[in-house]
């Protein structure tokens, strides 16, 4: 029963405090909370969505989960015969086996995807309009979109086809190609600033055609980056026999696990490196952005709290008469403070589900929004310059292709996260008005009545 008539009280104050009174402190509260959730919920939503896109891209494109630096495309030390099993499988295999060597290697550890050997070339390409520019020429295997789903899934083909296996083929990035002035057919030539036989007084030419044009998302690749084939690399850029095994794992995260697993498997020349270290910088500095923005939006709450704080003290002084004849019926003190916190629990608790409910409304619709924003303020641009007539510099974007390099705002929605928020409101929301309810313990209950 005592449980009972706490639970009925500190309802009857938070519907009370609304409706009886006319107070509109438990609706600020309530709508503080919801703002601010709402808000944390669609900024991280947004950061979520560039910042996965980010690191995919690098992971699926460019880094791998990990890298195996010191091989062949067999699986062996440059410079040292294959294996006797290994020789034997590559003869039995015909066209393509070298690989299996390597493939042999991986069978026994467990959650490796796929492992694709490549080869970096730094070159400068230029075209009969345009040159030259710095480009990543990657040699990789011509049939690395059938063997690698995540390169094929973060790598949209704009134009013409990713057909890397005739000689004298190039797929290249969407914004090159606009750089160099080429398209579909057309040649470009490149200059090899590396290899084997690399000659700095008189560098070797290559002339390739454009079969394809893709586009990441990721501005780096598609401005300057292109894909041949592994033998186009070793035969026409003279890039040497070793080679990087980029190996892809079902889950990034067992990399330290699957790389002391390699290690075992492998030659001691290889050497291992996980898409921790290898991209280090570049997310740290995202791990940082996001917590300075969780942070930064987080002083909401503490706004927040301190205005229910603020307020439930004000309802306690308000309701004196009402404490005071409850400790003289036999109330406890502390079932009184219980009756004051479950209020900010309740406060906490809807304006958490409200903020909760809009932020991920927002978030689905956060490329809508950003359209209804731009039109509001073009509409009344217009508005404005047909009063004072006077004509308008262009229409205005939130994100102008002149600044970013997006076509839509990505968002993705992270339920730890979204529950860490709703949590953390829920606390802050509760906690203020736990310290708010000490004040009642100075009530005096003979005090009060005998005034009255």
């Amino acid at each position: 029963m005592r449980g009972n008539w706490v639970l009925f009280v500190s309802r009857r104050h938070f519907r009370t405090r609304r409706r009886e009174q006319g107070h509109t402190a438990s609706v600020l509260s309530v709508t503080g909370i919801a703002v601010g959730v709402m808000t944390l919920v669609a900024v991280l939503a947004v950061m979520n969505g560039f910042q996965i896109g980010t690191i995919e891209s690098i992971l699926e494109i460019n880094s791998y989960h990990l890298r195996v630096r010191g091989l062949t495309a067999a699986g062996e030390v440059p410079g040292v015969a294959a294996a006797p099993d290994a020789a034997a499988g590559d003869a039995a295999g015909g066209a393509g086996a070298p690989e299996r060597g390597f493939a042999r290697r991986l069978d026994g550890i467990r959650g490796v995807a796929t492992a694709i050997p490549f080869q970096e070339l730094q070159t400068l390409a230029r075209s009969r309009y345009a040159g030259p520019e710095a480009v990543v020429l990657r040699g990789v295997p011509a049939d690395i979109r059938t063997r690698d789903r995540g390169f094929a899934g973060n790598l949209e083909l704009v134009a013409g086809r990713f057909d890397i296996a005739s000689q004298g083929a190039v797929v290249i990035g969407i914004e090159l190609a606009r750089m160099l002035g080429v398209g579909v057919g057309d040649p470009i030539t490149f200059v090899n600033l590396g290899g084997d036989d690399f000659n700095a007084a008189n560098p070797e030419e290559t002339e390739l055609t454009v079969q394809g044009l893709f586009r990441t998302g990721f501005l780096d690749y598609d401005r300057s980056w292109g894909f041949v084939s592994l033998d186009q690399a070793q035969n026409s850029f003279a890039a040497g026999e070793a080679v990087t095994w980029g190996v892809k794992l079902e889950n990034r995260f067992n990399d330290r696990l699957a790389a002391s697993r390699l290690e075992q498997a492998l030659p001691s020349a290889a050497s291992i490196v996980s898409w921790r270290e290898f991209n280090r910088s570049i997310f740290g500095a995202l791990r940082l952005e996001k917590t300075l923005m969780m942070l930064l939006v987080g002083l909401i709450f503490v706004v927040v709290g301190g205005n229910i704080y603020q307020s439930l003290r004000r309802s306690v002084v308000e309701r004196t008469e009402e404490i005071a004849v409850l400790k003289a019926l036999g109330a406890p003190p502390r079932s009184i403070r219980t009756v004051f916190t479950l209020e900010g629990l309740m406060i906490g608790l809807l304006g958490g589900v409200i903020g909760v409910a809009l932020g991920l409304l927002v978030s689905e619709n956060v490329n809508g929004v950003f359209a209804l924003a731009e039109w509001t303020v073009n509409a009344v641009g217009s508005i404005l310059q047909l009063l004072g007539g006077v004509m308008g510099e262009g229409q205005f974007t939130i994100f102008s292709p002149a600044y970013f390099y997006i076509t839509e705002v990505p968002t993705r929605a992270v339920l730890w996260e979204t529950a860490g928020v709703f949590l953390f409101a829920l606390v802050s929301a509760t906690a203020a008005a736990y310290f708010a309810s000490f004040r009642v313990a100075r009530i005096k209950p003979a005090e009060v009545l005998r005034n009255e």
